[in-house]
């Protein structure tokens, strides 16, 4: 008769195993594997050889419980497929490094409702801090971020207030440039483009400048169309 029942789960490793396979007491392995108290470097070595042959990984959530907070950091962007945010994750990844802290990524695919929610999960983890993109967010996750008592850095926009510390450049002050450059190359009305029904709002504070600079020198809108980008066009892609 063959037996149908599925195989037992593995033991979960425990600091005692790690211990054993030192030969230090438990209080030693866990002082070196929180990085915490005197601990000699050849004692310090054996416990962490010890821990990484044996596959060990120190569980957190106990830690997280009595400070309320993880070592990760949320990053909250709108794409993945737009090739500046791959760029950005890696400058975070980059500047964590060497740090206790860890990157998690959501992507709200530019719907406010999206960042609501993946800013909501977030949250409930109790993250060290929060990256995230642009300034202007819906009342609900603005409210959140007010609320939620760690440092937030709202990324890529300058124009606006920040409920905490912003990070970018401003998106009005470029299209300004912009104007003042088409204007006088001498731009002719049905040149001139504009963003309709755009899901970028940095890019509407862009175009909105650009077309008042360009009104400044007498050009006429006639007309405006919004064409989406798509990635693999914007990498020269045929």
């Amino acid at each position: 008769m063959t037996d149908k029942r599925p195989p037992a789960a593995p033991r979960t490793l425990t600091l005692r195993d790690v211990s054993e396979a030192s030969g230090v007491s438990e209080m030693t392995v866990s002082r070196v594997l929180r990085n915490r108290g005197e601990v000699s470097d050849a004692t310090r070595e054996k416990v962490l050889q010890a821990a990484k042959r044996l596959g060990y990984v120190p569980n957190k959530i106990a830690g997280a419980l009595a400070s309320q907070r993880v070592n990760l950091v949320a990053v909250i962007i709108p794409s993945l497929s737009n090739m500046v945010f791959p760029e950005v994750m890696m400058g975070i990844s980059d500047v964590l490094e060497g740090t206790a802290l860890q990157p998690v990524v959501g992507v709200t695919n530019y719907r406010p409702e999206r960042e609501e929610a993946v800013l909501y999960e977030m949250l409930s983890w109790r993250p060290s801090g929060v990256i995230i993109a642009g300034l202007e967010h819906s009342e609900a996750s603005s409210a959140m971020l007010r609320a939620a008592g760690i440092p937030i850095v709202e990324i890529m926009d300058v124009d606006g207030e920040p409920v905490d510390s912003m990070v970018g450049i401003s998106h009005r002050r470029a299209g300004g440039r912009d104007g003042a450059r088409d204007r006088a190359g001498g731009l002719q009305a049905d040149r001139v483009p504009r963003h309709r029904n755009c899901r970028s709002i940095t890019v509407r504070k862009s175009g909105s400048n650009v077309y008042r600079r360009i009104g400044k020198g007498g050009i006429e809108m006639v007309d405006s169309s919004f064409y989406r980008v798509g990635r693999r066009w914007a990498m020269g892609e045929r």
